[in-house]
């Protein structure tokens, strides 16, 4: 019996490997076919093309996707004017409902939202009327792993202290959210007991929360903490420290020394599985898609586009201005990552199932 339980386990281990810090970030290099380009700028030629993110100004979605729409359009054959739209709700949700059943579905919208939703989709979460398999997927501007965060005069200094049941309450979003996600499956994990508060529409609004002290804490992308936002100013003045990042690994950064990273503190393999998983998305943060009936000539231009973007001197330049980093991916890596997640393990996603889908 204990050897059918742990052959069980390995394989489900073979099949989670994708999802570990092994995979490396994608160049945004895309390997498009070719498309017909004088089709494609007839078409966009004098559009507006909507970038519609799933949460309130200031986060990263909308910081990213700014910056992306500064010049992408260079990259776009009938140089079509980009605008961001922010609609914030449900953790991103209402976008990525909105842009697969209600948006123009003629490549003049692009959505932004949530890396989770894949696997949302997979675990039968509620309220997902869209299908991950069929969006297509443009690429994503990181790959990067999920940090949490607190307050260096809370109770917790350590994430030991967190495992020993002193209280952290955690800012979140909507559940469906990494920044929701992420620290529900830390406590089933590690069996901690965080209180997680949801109802804020983006993360610049939990940073506020936790300058203000109104929560201890939260969860968000590493590499936004470093880039964007007030996150790196308030860890460098002492106001907040790093308590765990999620993956195999910890990060070879200054302000990271010591923290431990999440599957190596995992003290069964059913754990370390299910962080695995979660950490999963990390690899395509901050993703854009069109629906999947947006014509193939302009998909293939608007992959091409989103890659040339990452590669350009000026884009390069604005981004080191604002201190933003990028990690990219190509549309054709997003899509095999979403694949991955869709045909995780199933004893895994029902495990996850119970405990994200209330």
């Amino acid at each position: 019996m204990n050897h059918l339980r742990l052959s069980t386990l390995m394989i489900l281990m073979l099949m989670l490997a994708p999802f570990g810090d092994q995979a490396q970030a994608q160049p945004a290099r895309s390997n498009s076919p070719a498309f017909d380009e004088k089709a494609v700028a007839d078409f966009y030629r004098g559009k507006t093309i909507r970038i519609v993110i799933g949460s309130g100004p200031g986060g990263t979605y909308d910081i990213y996707s700014r910056l992306i729409s500064r010049h992408m359009s260079r990259f776009i054959p009938g140089n079509p004017t980009l605008l961001v739209q922010p609609r914030a709700g449900a953790g991103g949700l209402i976008a990525a409902n909105a842009v697969y059943n209600a948006e123009p579905k003629d490549g003049t919208v692009i959505g932004s939202f949530g890396e989770t939703f894949p696997l949302r989709q997979a675990i039968g979460a509620p309220g997902i009327e869209f299908d991950s398999a069929r969006y297509q997927w443009i690429g994503s501007a990181v790959n990067t792993a999920i940090a949490c965060v607190g307050r260096t005069d809370s109770a917790v200094s350590s994430f030991d202290d967190v495992t020993a049941g002193k209280p952290f309450t955690v800012g979140t979003m909507a559940p469906g959210s990494t920044i929701y996600d992420t620290p529900a499956i830390i406590n089933a994990a590690f069996g901690t007991q965080m209180k997680l508060v949801r109802g804020f529409e983006g993360v610049a609004n939990i940073v506020n929360a936790a300058e203000s002290k109104e929560v201890d804490g939260y969860c968000a992308s590493w590499l936004a903490m470093l880039t964007t936002g007030r996150h790196l100013q308030l860890i460098q003045s002492g106001t907040l420290k790093p308590l765990l990042i999620m993956g195999e690994k910890t990060p070879d950064h200054p302000l990271m020394k010591g923290v431990p990273a999440a599957e190596t503190l995992a003290k069964t393999e059913e754990a370390k599985l299910l962080l695995r998983a979660m950490h999963a998305p990390s690899e395509i943060t901050n993703p854009y898609v069109v629906h999947p009936e947006v014509p193939r000539d302009r998909v293939e231009a608007l992959r091409k586009g989103f890659s040339a973007t990452f590669a350009d001197p000026e884009f390069i330049s604005d981004a080191k201005k604002s201190k933003i980093e990028f990690s990219p991916s190509s549309g054709e890596r997003v899509t095999e990552v979403v694949q991955s997640i869709l045909k995780a393990p199933p004893a895994i996603l029902a495990k996850m199932k119970k405990i994200l889908v209330q």
